[in-house]
């Protein structure tokens, strides 16, 4: 008898949804159904082009074409694509590559369905001072946070974190501090008006052969493990 009421229990037990914890706090939260997924995908060599996309997946259950591919903006090439983000009102998505460095800014508000490369900023080692490996888009009010891996000096772990204003405008670079001079990942609390990043590891070893990097321990002496407030 326990075991059926437990159970009836977990079957009465109302749906969870999950909140954007992930997302910036910046940018309005949706919380109706989504139509759509971008997914922002490697180029493989024979494979379509072989180069680098911006994909869009229909994501409502309701809609007939659900989880097919509805669209996808080619950038041309392989720049070992990793993560994007919106801006924070959500009519921009940026993305970027950590390999060559370069930014792509696509236009979503306008065809959702449909997204259009609107900016391509090449530009991003320069305007930054040597900054290498955008990884983490994060969305400010007007502006878009990008959190980097490597330097272009000595492609090693010590980078910075770089700010551009939504039209694609360069604004600042915060270089880490010494002794956590390592990037990775950013987040914001603004009710506490703290920011927090983690750390990773340079250029010279992300984009390594992963085989030989964990074989190699002079090489995996360079990751960070610093968390800077």
């Amino acid at each position: 008898m326990r075991a059926f009421a437990l159970i009836a229990v977990l079957l009465a037990a109302p749906l969870a949804r999950g909140d954007e914890t992930c997302m910036s706090p910046y940018m309005p939260k949706i919380t109706g159904q989504e139509d759509y997924v971008y997914v922002w995908t490697l180029g493989v060599d024979g494979v379509g082009d072989g180069s680098d996309k911006l994909v869009t997946v229909a994501a409502n259950p309701k809609a007939p074409n659900y989880g097919k591919v509805v669209s996808s903006v080619s950038v041309g090439g392989r720049h070992e694509a990793h993560h994007g983000d919106f801006t924070d009102d959500r009519r921009f998505f940026w993305a970027g590559g950590l390999d060559d460095s370069v930014l792509y800014v696509f236009e979503v508000a306008a065809d959702p369905a449909h997204p259009k490369l609107v900016r391509t900023i090449d530009s991003f080692v320069r305007d930054t001072g040597g900054v290498v490996g955008p990884h983490t888009f994060f969305a400010l009010p007007g502006r878009m946070l990008v959190s980097a891996l490597s330097n272009e000096r000595d492609q090693g772990g010590r980078t910075a974190m770089v700010t551009y204003n939504n039209d694609g405008k360069f604004v600042e670079t915060v270089w880490m501090p010494d002794k956590a001079e390592y990037g990775y990942d950013v987040r914001v609390q603004p009710r506490l008006n703290r920011m927090l990043t983690s750390s990773f590891t340079g250029r010279q070893n992300y984009m390594r052969d992963f085989g030989a990097l964990v074989a190699d321990p002079e090489a995996m002496k360079h990751f960070g493990s610093t968390m800077v407030v």
